[in-house]
């Protein structure tokens, strides 16, 4: 080596004092480069080596500083200050596996510094680690116990391990003792975490009145309410945290969600597709794209969507739900078991996975292991009401017993599950049901020893057990073989019903037919429905009149039949199916047979005991109570079921209700 070439110590010292010069001035870049001439001229100095790290890494240069890191604990092995570090940078780049290993190291070496094992508990947390997180959080207590942030984490950790009594007892204390917005935040989460989102609905909005510009607690508020099924306040919330914090990939991602379940499907995706390039490869975005291809459904794709995302995060519930709920939709019901089986696995106790897996195994018509797992559905659904008032049914005998009854669903199924009161009302000492308004005539006269009350009702009767009606199928409703053959539960206002059969029939008529095409069940309405003027093998069957029994305005719909067809479709005025459930009720009584979609005119005419032609898509469209693969229905003895295949046009189960129909004529 020649003598120009050789190191200068003078040299290295002077560059290493003037690096540390604008260290410790906050000159972090100017001392990076400082440290990178020192380091030129000492390449295995780990001290140099070790401070070059650090300015890299308070300069904003995380991935630099780790292999400088690496190097001079190479060098230098079980250097304290290297080693805390190297844990802190690998959780600013949001790798806390990578964190840990380190941050346990430097316990080890400081088992009396509180920050150390804050800092492991943090690491552990965010991997889901829990139970060590939370030994970590106590042990940083025990050492210094007025630590409000640790004792916030440690409360967070104890809410995901079954504790969360405790935990919220700690941030309830935290907040009486300074409600500032990191407590407020987190006793809001852990109450929405147990599933309190009115709670913690309040708490986030005290959290923002103590700091408007809280993106968190305005994101945190929209998913209370969309936990609620509060959509439009969801939206609003969630675009006020948007303002605050444009580019959070998982705000993003929530706000794309609360659109999908809008059915602003476009919407949505453009949303979700923004959250994916910001953070590319997160689970949570790439199946609420795949939820998106089900709703459309394009269920191979959804469930490639699925997939993918589990490949990256393979407990995340959420992409096993969907794919379960993908897979169902399908026909692979063995699939959909399996994947609500992993969910349930990954997170005992899940609401939405064990309502999910009901739902499979009542489809298949495996009542007896379904209903008592369909409880879970009251904490799933989204904004479903709870009359329970403290006194839910416990699942003992009903007999005698003072019942309150609600239903949770649409109007087609509140009809549906009506066909459980004839036996319930029987069984009990007194059944009071709460219906929705438009029902309240038509139930009051169809079960005249219940007390038949509108949703809203304020009621002060003293009941044994406060239940949703369907929860009373597991007791009446064992098995198929349980449903009893009946001519009809509802009772029509019959002076109602002979008027306006008269007036509905003529001389070229033998018989009424009512039909309705469409179904505006939300996103599955579509799969439900199809085009009036596909109908044309139906509505040329001669000696028959066509009644409109299509709910909403549907004026083009006959309109365009009817000039391309050539056809005549009657419409009453003076019914509003969208109205009063009762005067729709006689009009359908009036049908000699219907033939619908599934939609609530399918039910009031099985629940009438009329001749109904079911016509049922697959796919997200599919209720689980037609059950699989069969003609008829055990609800309703009058119904028979025409299915049509999967990704099939509607045209071969129109003719096949249309051969049915001339069939039926001609007997």
């Amino acid at each position: 080596m020649s003598k120009a070439s050789r190191p200068n110590p003078k040299t290295a010292n002077a560059s290493l004092e003037n690096a540390l010069a604008l260290h410790k001035t906050g000159q972090f870049a100017a001392a990076a480069v400082a440290y990178e001439q020192a380091l030129a001229r000492a390449p295995e100095e780990p001290q140099i080596l070790y401070l070059l790290g650090g300015a890299y890494a308070q300069s904003g240069r995380l991935a630099d500083a780790i292999p400088k890191l690496e190097h001079s604990l190479k060098l230098r092995p079980g250097f304290l200050p290297a080693i805390e570090l190297m844990g802190s940078i690998w959780g600013q780049l949001k790798e806390p596996a990578k964190a840990i290993p380190y941050f346990r190291e430097a316990a080890a070496q400081a088992p009396n510094s509180p920050d150390i094992f804050t800092r492991l508990g943090a690491a552990l947390f965010h991997c889901g680690n829990y139970g060590d997180a939370a030994a970590a959080l106590s042990r940083a207590l025990a050492l210094d116990p007025k630590n409000r942030q640790t004792r916030i984490g440690y409360a967070a950790a104890l809410g995901h391990t079954g504790r969360e009594a405790e935990a919220e007892g700690i941030l309830r204390q935290c907040v009486s003792e300074t409600p500032e917005p990191n407590s407020l935040i987190a006793l809001g989460t852990l109450l929405g975490q147990c599933e309190r989102f009115g709670e913690a609905e309040a708490v986030f909005q005290e959290a923002i009145t103590r700091d408007p510009k809280s993106a968190t607690a305005y994101q945190l508020l929209g998913h209370a309410f969309h936990k609620q099924g509060r959509l439009q306040e969801a939206e609003s919330a969630y675009r006020s945290a948007l303002a605050l914090a444009p580019n959070d990939a998982k705000l993003l991602e929530r706000l794309g969600e609360n659109l999908t379940d809008l059915n602003r499907l476009d919407e949505a995706q453009a949303i979700l597709e923004r959250a994916n390039q910001i953070a590319p490869n997160g689970a949570d975005t790439i199946t609420a794209l795949g939820r998106i291809h089900e709703l459309r459904g394009a269920l191979d794709e959804a469930t490639a969507l699925h997939t993918r995302a589990l490949s990256l995060d393979p407990k995340n519930t959420s992409a096993l739900l969907n794919r379960g709920n993908a897979r169902r939709f399908a026909g692979d019901f063995s699939g959909a078991l399996i994947d609500y089986d992993a969910a349930i696995a990954a997170r005992p106790g899940l609401a939405q996975a064990n309502a999910n897996r009901a739902l499979a195994l009542l489809a298949l018509g495996r009542l007896d292991e379904a209903w008592p797992l369909f409880r879970a559905r009251i904490r799933a659904l989204h904004g479903a009401p709870d009359l329970t008032n403290g006194k839910p049914w416990d699942g003992s005998s009903l007999a005698g017993k003072r019942v309150l009854v609600w239903n949770e669903y649409g109007l087609g199924d509140e009809i549906l599950f009506a066909s459980l009161l004839p036996e319930l009302i029987k069984i009990v000492a007194s059944c009071t049901v709460v219906c929705a308004p438009r029902l309240l005539t038509l139930f009051r006269r169809s079960f005249p020893d219940a007390h038949v009350v509108p949703l809203g009702t304020s009621i002060a009767d003293d009941f044994d057990f406060c239940m949703p009606l369907i929860d009373a199928a597991q007791t009446l409703r064992p098995s198929l073989a349980s449903f009893p053959q009946h001519a009809g539960y509802l009772r029509p206002d019959t002076d109602l019903t002979a008027k306006l059969r008269a007036r509905y029939q003529d001389r070229t008529a033998k018989r009424l037919v009512g039909i309705s095409w469409r179904s505006n069940a939300g996103a599955t309405g579509r799969f439900k429905s199809n085009d009036l003027t596909q109908w044309a093998r139906i509505l040329e069957i001669p000696n028959t009149r066509f009644v409109s029994l299509q709910y909403g305005d549907c004026t083009a719909d006959i309109e365009r039949a009817q000039t391309q067809l050539g056809c005549n479709i009657l419409v009453d005025p003076q019914i509003d199916p969208a109205g009063d459930l009762d005067p729709f009720t006689a009009q359908v009584a009036a049908m000699d047979v219907i033939v619908s979609v599934s939609n609530t005119t399918v039910h009031v005419a099985g629940g009438l005991g009329k001749p109904v032609l079911t016509l049922l898509p697959t796919g997200p469209g599919m209720h689980w109570y037609w059950f699989q693969d069969r003609s008829d229905s055990p609800w309703y003895t009058s119904a028979r079921l025409l299915r049509c295949e999967r990704d099939a046009p509607w045209s071969g189960v129109l003719d096949e209700a249309a051969g049915a129909l001339k069939k039926w004529q001609s007997s």
